[in-house]
């Protein structure tokens, strides 16, 4: 029982934490890149994962993030033993594994000035 607090506790602990950070406040701080120049943002947040050129000859910076991690999840198991008819219950603990990733697409004109942006993922989120 004493586990089961601990996890849950952890659980809750976590996901408060998330709580803080949401898409809105992603699109919010990422729109207000637009018009700047691309040095600003590169100081701001560091150099790109990559980059390649579009045909009109405006350049992308992509940046990828990604997370993976797991949280005890308890599970309710049966089983047969020797010697009982019934069979036996028994509580265990197994792993939810959980993948987060965002990648933001960042365009900008010939002369270095964001013109707009766009994201990809199921966690692009932000302070």
């Amino acid at each position: 029982m004493k586990n089961i607090s601990k996890i849950l506790l952890l659980s809750f602990v976590l996901l408060s934490l998330q709580g803080c950070a949401t898409h809105a406040k992603f699109v919010k701080k990422h729109d207000a890149w637009v018009g700047q120049n691309i040095s600003h943002l590169i100081n701001d947040i560091g150099y790109p994962d990559s980059t390649f050129m579009l045909p009109n000859k405006n350049k992308v910076y992509v940046y990828e993030r990604s997370r993976v991690y797991s949280l005890p999840s308890p599970t309710l198991g049966l089983g047969y033993g020797y010697g009982g008819l019934f069979g036996s219950y028994g509580m265990g603990f197994g792993n939810d594994v959980i993948q987060e990733t965002c990648k933001l697409f960042i365009e900008t004109n010939k002369k270095g000035i964001v013109i707009k942006w766009g994201s990809r993922g199921n966690h692009c989120v932000s302070n």
